[in-house]
């Protein structure tokens, strides 16, 4: 790990070397070096932020590539993850024993003295697989002091685990509808407005869940209901008559329908978009693990869903 801590410790140099040159009057003065950090708003400091994760993603693929830590693979032939990075989120993968705890926690030592960025372990937290022991996670806990959870939180407002119950795991998606219909001024809107409202907010909010998982057609249903009893509703006691069907309201404008979508078909073409991606980049990473776990010896085009297979 040695060289891994010195690329770190030499990319903070180099940055800490960065010189500005000052503009007067369109005329480029004398140039200066930083000496008290980056402030907020440094076009520098994005890119800082990429750096400093890189160094911690080299420190990590340097222990997996000597086996100091183990990931995790999904299947045979599949790639090994050790981690992966979203944004300022890490999610490290390591085997749940003493000797992985130790020597995750001997990297974020490194990576917290290199670049003097103290990992935060009380916004932590680990998960472990329902077969690990409880004396090795009470072991595992307390060696990287971090908080355990029994259920695994959301990450960007989907699930990071869904069990049998779909229905379940996206009930957040029904209690934002509700929540946004609840709102005192939508009530008194017009059906000029309903339609505005219907296709910029309601409509809006299950695109991120239905690019990343293939919802049941009866949930569909049911948040295209709510949408329905809101189109028809007209006031706070009359419930309103429904004098078409959902499915006509659907048809577009150009065949004298008012555009709604269809929740069920345009989950399937937002998931179609990520199978042209699959296609276009084979070798990108979930390229590669799907394909080890539903295609190995034949082509995306050609694949089949086998047993237990995933919502996306």
């Amino acid at each position: 790990m040695g060289f891994a801590s010195e690329w770190v410790s030499l990319v903070l140099r180099c940055i800490k070397m960065v010189s500005y040159s000052v503009v007067i009057n369109g005329s480029v003065g004398d140039s200066f070096v930083p000496s008290r950090g980056l402030r907020q708003g440094d076009p520098l400091s994005p890119f800082l932020f990429l750096i400093c994760s890189e160094g911690l993603s080299s420190l990590l693929r340097h222990s997996s590539s000597i086996d100091n830590i183990i990931g995790i693979r999904i299947t045979r032939g599949a790639p090994l993850i050790s981690h992966l990075f979203f944004a300022d989120d890490t999610f490290i993968f390591c085997e749940a024993s003493t000797r992985g705890a130790i020597k995750i926690t001997d990297i974020l030592q490194i990576y917290a003295r290199c670049l003097e960025q103290v990992i935060n372990m009380e916004k932590s937290s680990i998960f472990f697989s329902s077969n690990v022991l409880e004396d090795t996670a009470s072991d595992v806990r307390r060696i990287l002091g971090v908080r355990h959870n029994i259920k695994p939180e959301k990450y960007l407002g989907l699930p990071l685990i869904v069990g049998r119950n779909r229905r379940k795991a996206f009930m957040a998606l029904r209690d934002r509808f509700i929540k946004s219909l609840s709102i005192r001024c939508v009530r008194v809107l017009s059906q000029g407005g309903k339609e505005v409202f219907i296709k910029s907010i309601l409509q809006a909010i299950p695109i991120y869940s239905m690019s990343c998982f293939l919802l049941s057609k009866s949930f569909c249903h049911e948040l295209e209901q709510i949408i329905a009893r809101f189109w028809w509703h007209h006031s706070q006691d009359r419930r309103g008559i429904h004098w078409c069907s959902w499915p006509d309201l659907c048809i577009t404008k150009d065949s004298r329908g008012l555009g709604f979508r269809d929740f069920a078909k345009f989950n399937v073409a937002l998931l179609a978009k990520q199978g042209w991606r699959l296609i276009q980049n084979p070798s990108s990473l979930v390229a590669r693990l799907l394909r080890a776990r539903y295609y190995p010896d034949s082509t995306f085009l050609k694949a089949r869903l086998g047993a237990s297979p995933s919502l996306t």
